[in-house]
């Protein structure tokens, strides 16, 4: 940079004048006979050369010191980053209210662009995604620098290809691992600093890597839409319900006895289908053990394929006089609002999949008497 020659360049001066004094002062001493009192007096001369040459290049350091924080503060002065833990996450709201629908999430490590400052609510942009979150939960500007510093890992991120990971920082050390573009591996930020090199975790193991290859940054993530996140619940329940389905499967055979959960045609569906049957299991039983999440979804799934019933899931679910949450509003503030549990998904999935541990019912209601079969607090008939 160019800021940094004219600091380099000014290094420089600083020596080279030191050495013409130095040069010119002995250069004296000669011509005089170097008596005591002129050696005394050119010494005292070099000397007070030598501090402000000295002065002269710790200023510089300073100079240096200083336009490297403003840098620093002039990059983090629009930034943000969330303070929850590993086990939490932070809402953004597609609004400045607790009550707006939920557009994304960031987890621990995350942070973003900050758009617009308020009071309560700062509106951010974080990858794809753009919303507001509550400032309670956040720290901004330098404040989120010396965040990142102490809860974020630094990553060594590889600017070419074939990049070598070595045992020691020297060329002819052994070659652990070899790295492409794009790469990144976690540095060692308490491993003492050595000129050129990286000090690098690789599979455990103490590396490192020519600092000249790689770009060295405070890894921070990326905001995650709703959509990214209900599509990694529903990829994760439809493996959760092939995995079920095939330990049922291996656990009935061979029997004579009834099986619990029977399993028919499977039917396919929307990823926006797929939550809302979440949806709609989450507001019947959220609160029931995970067969009674199962029920419910078959219960739609057997209205689905009865031919008595409306063919469609949303068909039967939006169904006057069928589900309450439908008509009451709850199922709309749950869709918006993203609070469905992993669980719900899981028995979605299962249920399209064609599970269904009701005997085929296509009604159920709250309690625990009556005909039908009990799963939970609930009778399925």
């Amino acid at each position: 940079m160019k800021f940094r020659k004219v600091i380099e360049s000014g290094i420089i001066t600083a020596a080279l004048a030191l050495t013409s004094v130095t040069t010119a002062v002995s250069a004296s001493a000669a011509e005089t006979g170097t008596t005591t009192e002129s050696a005394t007096v050119n010494a005292n001369v070099a000397d007070r050369v030598s501090q402000a040459a000295s002065t002269g290049v710790q200023s510089v350091q300073i100079i240096q010191q200083n336009a490297q924080a403003a840098a620093e503060a002039a990059e983090w002065a629009d930034k943000m980053l969330v303070t929850v833990d590993k086990d939490s996450s932070l809402n953004i709201r597609k609004e400045a209210s607790a009550d707006a629908e939920v557009v994304g999430k960031f987890y621990a490590g995350s942070g973003a662009e900050v758009l617009e400052t308020g009071d309560e609510w700062t509106k951010v942009k974080s990858g794809d995604v753009e919303g507001y979150v509550n400032n309670a939960y956040c720290v901004f500007g330098e404040d989120a620098h010396t965040y990142a510093e102490e809860n974020c890992e630094t990553k060594a991120t590889a600017n070419a290809d074939g990049i070598r990971v070595r045992e020691a920082s020297n060329t002819d050390a052994k070659i652990l691992d070899v790295i492409d573009s794009g790469a990144s591996l976690t540095v060692n930020t308490d491993a003492e600093e050595v000129d050129g090199w990286v000090s690098v975790d690789c599979n455990g193991t103490t590396a490192y890597v020519a600092a000249d290859y790689v770009d060295v940054a405070l890894n921070i993530d990326d905001a995650v839409s709703m959509e990214e996140i209900r599509a990694r619940e529903a990829a994760a329940a439809q493996k959760a319900a092939q995995e079920a389905a095939a330990q049922a499967g291996n656990s009935n055979s061979g029997s004579d006895s009834a099986a619990v959960t029977t399993s028919s045609e499977a039917v396919s569906a929307s990823s926006s289908d797929t939550q809302l049957l979440a949806a709609i299991i989450q507001c019947e039983a959220g609160g029931e053990p995970y067969s009674g999440q199962l029920a419910v979804g078959a219960v739609v799934m057997n209205r689905v394929k009865s031919g008595s019933f409306p063919n469609s899931i949303s068909g039967v679910i939006y169904q006057s006089g069928q589900f309450t949450p439908a008509s009451s509003g709850k199922l709309a503030r749950v869709l918006s609002s993203g609070n469905i549990s992993s669980s719900c998904y899981q028995a979605a999935a299962e249920a399209l999949s064609g599970a269904d541990n009701t005997g085929g019912a296509k009604y159920f209601h709250a309690g625990t008497s009556g005909s039908g079969t009990v799963i939970g607090s609930q009778i399925f008939y």
